[in-house]
């Protein structure tokens, strides 16, 4: 056997550490521990604001930083969350928090940044 009851306890309790180890020392990082890495976007006629800063699944308490409201819109079955505030106060704050953006596209009419915070173990 590999150690787990049947009921799956040992993978539920592994769950709770911030890194997994597994062989060759690779760290796999659990979703409890936080998200390191955040979408934000907007439309080009509106680089003022609003920004759409995450999704249902961010981080709460990074959604509440920014002062972000969790919307549905008509027709979706997902919710995402929006600021009024433009890009580049979104981006300020987040650097605050260690955020550093990665890249940043345009979509269509739409600019994308995509960030990621360094985790500590």
């Amino acid at each position: 056997t590999d150690g787990r009851s049947a009921s799956g306890a040992g993978a539920v309790a592994s769950l709770k550490r911030p890194f997994e180890s597994f062989p060759g020392g690779v760290k796999e990082r659990n979703q409890e521990a936080g998200m390191p890495y955040l979408l934000i976007s907007t439309q080009i006629r509106l680089e003022s604001g609003p920004t759409n800063v995450g999704d249902e699944f961010s981080d709460p308490e990074v959604m509440n930083y920014l002062g972000a409201r969790k919307t549905t819109m008509l027709g979706n079955n997902f919710s995402e969350y929006h600021v009024d505030d433009p890009p580049r106060v979104v981006l300020d704050k987040l650097e605050k928090l260690g955020f550093r953006v990665l890249a940043m596209t345009g979509v269509g009419q739409t600019l994308v940044w995509c960030l990621h915070k360094e985790l500590v173990e």
